[in-house]
């Protein structure tokens, strides 16, 4: 068989085959009968045998014609799957997004978000991988993440960042220390509380802790500074120390915690970072979700 083959030319011959006549094929194709005529011709030297006898009625497909129209269909079929799945990743409704992620928003609204996300785009197959904060900005810059969750990220000139949500604060305790029994606190609560720092790296959710002590008044006692949330309940689970943490932080599952509301502190940023100039339309789609999408918190009270 000789190698140029067209998808026009396997349409041609296909509705030639289904209407059984080239007059009603031409106009299903909405062409003139001669060209489709030449066609069909061309299709029959192209493959070296007759595909079709002309008969009074119109014609009648011949066994190497019924052989091809077999394939013929199955060709159309994946020409026509591979120009949707084409136009679908340009639409970003296809590929993969690659997310990074680091400290408690993972515990929070994160997962919640992609998940509602993935359900309204199947095609988009979502990633997580664990990127400490301060690697984020060069995995985005080298392509292997697309976006990055925490929380309070250096500004940079070539990096977008996004609140998606803000969360309650609350003092994480032992349930044998004094303040579990509270149903809620202030600030000013915990000025002889010792409290136990996350994550070490700066800027970061420490920092803000700090300014909120500073905003009441007081000097925290440090008792120490650990990398992460889980490790900072931890402390807290097995000693007298105190932590200040986010809503999302009140869904680690560590046995022997309390998390008392603080009622007169302000609600935090919960936020994600992406390159300002990715081309990638599978974040251009989720960029355009995020506009539209509100935390579970948030629908129940709006």
């Amino acid at each position: 068989m000789a190698v140029g083959l067209d998808i026009r030319q396997l349409e041609c011959f296909i509705a030639v085959a289904e209407e059984g006549n080239l007059g009603r094929a031409a106009a299903r194709l909405h062409m003139t009968q001669p060209p489709l005529t030449r066609r069909i011709k061309r299709l029959e030297a192209d493959v070296g045998a007759a595909l079709f006898i002309r008969t009074p009625r119109g014609v009648d497909i011949t066994a190497p014609g019924k052989a091809l129209l077999e394939q013929a269909r199955r060709i159309v079929a994946l020409s026509d799957l591979a120009l949707e799945i084409t136009s679908a990743a340009h639409a970003g409704e296809v590929g993969q997004l690659v997310a990074g992620y680091f400290g408690s928003p993972i515990f929070g609204d994160v997962p919640t978000l992609l998940s509602e996300f993935s359900q309204e785009n199947p095609g988009i197959e979502i990633r997580l991988e664990r990127v400490p904060k301060t690697e984020q900005p060069d995995a985005l810059r080298d392509g292997r993440i697309h976006i990055g969750f925490s929380r309070i990220y250096p500004t940079a000139d070539d990096l977008v960042t996004l609140d998606i949500a803000q969360e309650a604060l609350y003092a994480a305790a032992s349930i044998s220390h004094p303040l579990a029994n509270q149903a809620s606190i202030e600030m000013g609560d915990l000025a002889q509380e010792p409290l136990v720092l996350f994550p070490r790296a700066r800027p970061s959710f420490a920092d803000e802790v700090l300014q909120l002590c500073a905003a009441a008044g007081f000097k925290p006692q440090v008792h120490s500074e650990v990398e992460d949330a889980v490790t900072g309940l931890a402390n807290v689970a097995v000693g007298s120390s105190v932590a200040i943490i986010p809503a999302s932080a009140t869904n680690i599952a560590l046995p022997g915690l309390a998390f008392i509301p603080i009622a007169d502190a302000p609600r935090q940023a919960m936020s994600c970072i992406y390159r300002a100039d990715d081309p990638s339309p599978v974040l251009a789609k989720f960029l355009e979700y995020i506009s539209g999408w509100q935390p579970p918190g948030d629908r129940e009270t709006a």
